[in-house]
């Protein structure tokens, strides 16, 4: 019974780990997380070109508490970890590269914070 009760635990789990796995990067993007009070708004995404000439931003509104600080943070501590290197960095703007790619995040608005995570290719 115990082996049973560990099991059908140990499924439970996975689940949960696959289906939180899912919502933890911004849709349409390879690796950038998407952090957590953080909803995307994918009726307002933009994707086009090909993989020399891309263009891709999505639109992120928080659902908790948050100020563009805390996305700052997060994401200066986050990206590099993923090979992000950061080039500028202001009030209400980002900017990061890495090998051919740049990623901008942009505050939009304050009430609700509202940003833009953009990636484009540097040609």
């Amino acid at each position: 019974m115990k082996k049973i009760v560990y099991t059908f635990l140990s499924l439970v789990i996975m689940c949960f780990s696959f289906n939180s796995y899912g919502r933890d990067f911004v849709a349409g993007f390879e690796d950038i997380p998407l952090m957590e009070g953080l909803k995307q708004i994918e009726a307002d995404d933009v994707a086009f070109g090909n993989e020399e000439t891309r263009y891709l931003e999505a639109q992120l509104v928080a659902v908790r508490k948050k100020n563009f600080q805390h996305i700052k943070d997060f994401y200066v501590k986050t990206l590099p970890q993923l090979g992000w290197t950061l080039q500028e960095s202001s009030a209400t703007f980002l900017k990061f590269s890495r090998e051919n790619d740049i990623l901008e995040i942009n505050k939009i608005s304050s009430n609700p914070l509202k940003i833009s995570i953009s990636l484009k290719n540097k040609n």
